[in-house]
């Protein structure tokens, strides 16, 4: 019996240890990692006006494009369009 609460005290706190670290992670922004993104894509786009929807969407369209150059573009157009 000893044994069953041992491991059921030690189940317990591994499981409130992975919760905890999953909330900690939960504080990362999705909209944060697509401006980082496209700051590298388009450097001369002001990024910083963009909401986290906003950025998301550029993010997700510019991946369509072929070439640095026309991702660049597409990306700094989107950008003007929601400023």
């Amino acid at each position: 019996m000893k044994n069953v609460a041992l491991f059921t005290a030690a189940a317990l706190a591994a499981s409130t240890l992975f919760s905890g670290a999953a909330s900690a992670q939960s504080s990362y922004n999705t909209g944060d990692f697509a401006r980082a993104a496209l700051e590298k894509i388009a450097p001369n786009a002001d990024v910083s006006a963009l909401s986290n929807a906003e950025a998301v969407a550029v993010f997700q369209a510019v991946q369509s494009e072929n070439s640095a150059g026309n991702r660049a573009a597409r990306a700094e157009s989107m950008i003007n369009d929601f400023n």
